[in-house]
């Protein structure tokens, strides 16, 4: 049997990772894309072609791995769009768990569509049968297989397996591995990296990574620092005495990115945080440093959702500049804030673990950011 396999990012990328590694490249229709290539598989002799894609959606019963309830999402206008020769597509991008066989939705379209949700938590199981004499695929199905070995403690403490689901047994080569990375990176890792006085994860710990950044970048003169939501990968929850480790603080920003003090204007922060609630991909509210408040409002129109900012107490001058810190990721233009590329008396400072270490280690116990920074208005 000949399988054809397909691979592509999505048609957002440029929104999505730092500007300057993708100078000079486009990214066109991912259902134009998909197509344009199907032909060429099938002379070559493809019995089934599958594609990988980063783009994906949601259902709304999560609880259901394996489910395709209320299925919406970005994916669906590239599925309703593609060649019926496509016989799978195995997707991502939004970290949600389906299974979703897509004829139901559209008969026309009668593709599987599958996404084993984050972090490795699933593996999808997945079963093509292909008539060797028709060349061509008549059975798909697939399952979200949820992985759990032993009981172990992660970021946010101890995880236990559950009754629900299987327990594996690690692969003895895999865990072998796996252990030699562990152990040649263990006394780094382990390095004390400073005090907090309790977890913080989410908002709570964006705001405590832009305090470290605006302390990184005084003398830069920073006035202000944010931090993005998606630049957060895991929470932080300190040890035995608050002690943090240098490798639960790489967990939470693995990506070495350095930081960035430029000079913007009020008015121009404000865009720059409204460009959090655009339209172009998810609602996104910056966290801020200490010192700075806002508030947003999702029922306000575009444009208009950032109101109340403040300043040390006092309105920010929509006329006065200021000096404002983020990291390099953003400062470029990514995750959509394409207004901070438009750099002015830019400063590049050091990376951004140091900063965060640097702002641990600067008292005997950090304390956790108590107040919201970034208020939603609900009605």
């Amino acid at each position: 049997m000949r399988i054809g396999i397909i691979g592509l990012t999505l048609k957002g990328t440029s929104d999505l990772v730092t500007p300057g590694g993708i100078k000079g490249l486009t990214f066109e229709d991912e259902a134009r894309s998909i197509n344009a290539l199907v032909p060429t598989l099938k002379a070559k002799g493809a019995d089934a072609i599958v594609v990988l894609i980063h783009q994906g959606g949601a259902q709304d019963k999560p609880d259901d791995p394996s489910g395709c309830s209320g299925f919406t999402g970005e994916i669906r206008p590239i599925l309703d769009a593609l060649d019926p020769r496509v016989d799978l597509v195995v997707s991502g991008h939004t970290h949600k768990s389906y299974v979703c066989n897509y004829g139901d939705l559209n008969p026309a379209h009668p593709v599987l569509l599958t996404s084993a949700g984050v972090y490795g938590e699933e593996v999808t199981d997945i079963t093509l049968t292909i008539d060797p004499a028709a060349h061509k695929v008549v059975g798909k199905k697939a399952v979200n297989v949820i992985v759990q070995s032993g009981s172990y403690t992660g970021a946010l403490g101890p995880v236990n397996p559950t009754t629900i689901y299987p327990e594996f047994a690690p692969r003895a080569d895999v865990a072998g591995y796996v252990q030699t990375y562990v152990d040649a990176s263990k006394n780094f890792a382990q390095k004390p990296a400073g005090h907090l006085a309790g977890p913080a994860s989410g908002k709570v710990l964006g705001q405590l990574i832009a305090d470290s950044q605006l302390a990184a970048s005084r003398n830069a003169g920073a006035q202000i620092a944010f931090m993005n939501p998606f630049g957060v990968r895991t929470g932080l929850v300190p040890g035995e005495g608050g002690t943090v480790r240098f490798g639960d603080l790489y967990a939470v920003q693995p990506f070495g990115n350095t930081l960035v003090t430029q000079t913007m204007t009020g008015a121009e922060i404000k865009a720059v945080l409204e460009q959090g609630f655009d339209s172009n991909g998810p609602n996104q509210a910056l966290a801020p440093s200490s010192g700075f408040t806002y508030r947003y409002d999702l029922s306000r129109p575009l444009g208009d959702r950032v109101f109340d900012l403040m300043l040390d107490g006092r309105p920010l001058d929509m006329a006065a500049s200021y000096r404002v810190t983020t990291n390099n990721f953003l400062a470029q233009g990514g995750d959509s804030f394409t207004l901070l590329a438009k750099q002015r008396d830019a400063v590049a400072g050091g990376v951004d673990l140091d900063a965060m270490q640097a702002w641990l280690e600067a008292v005997p116990l950090r304390p956790v950011p108590s107040e919201d920074r970034a208020v939603e208005v609900k009605h």
